[in-house]
């Protein structure tokens, strides 16, 4: 009968599994890693919250072509079977429709409010990725642009700076 044997927490193990120094930094990092999700996650709750009261308090129609063409990105970049792309499209198509109410709200608030990301703005994001991987920011940005990355750059940037506006402004529950 063959037993299964988990390895010793120690040392030994945390230089084992990666870059640390010590059971302690290991479990430092995890604690990390779980905090910086949790943080992550409620910020999300608190963005969606403020979504749905604007679009409860401000109902409007999404254009159905938005919808379709995000729903159809989605089939072309997870290369859903042609079988399973009818069922796929009924079960995503709420989703999506919350993600096109989410994105005219956003951009409409950016809008409005000159909430979009500068220029400078951008290159302060680049020179932080750059400085987080030890890289030149001018390759970052020569890499980032060849990728087709920057405007989903200025997206976030953007969006980061609209609900930051928005809480600013408003109590959530």
């Amino acid at each position: 009968m063959k037993k299964k044997t988990l390895p010793s927490l120690d040392d030994a193990f945390a230089r084992e599994v990666g870059d640390f120094e010590s059971l302690t930094a290991l479990t430092a990092a995890v604690r990390k890693d779980l905090e910086d999700h949790a943080s992550r996650d409620a910020d999300a709750g608190v963005r969606q919250q403020l979504v749905d009261q604007i679009a409860a308090a401000n109902p409007f129609d999404i254009p159905a072509s938005w919808v379709s063409q995000l729903i159809d990105g989605y089939v072309q970049a997870y290369q859903i079977p042609e079988e399973e792309k009818g069922r796929f499209q009924n079960e995503f198509r709420p989703v999506a429709e919350r993600q096109v109410r989410r994105d005219l709200i956003v951009d409409t608030i950016a809008e409005r409010e000159s909430l979009k990301a500068s220029e400078a703005d951008i290159d302060d994001r680049v020179a932080d990725v750059a400085a987080k991987r030890g890289a030149d920011p001018g390759q970052v940005y020569a890499s980032l642009q060849k990728a087709g990355r920057l405007r989903e750059i200025e997206q976030s940037i953007t969006e980061d700076k609209v609900f930051k506006w928005l809480l600013e402004r408003n109590e959530i529950g």
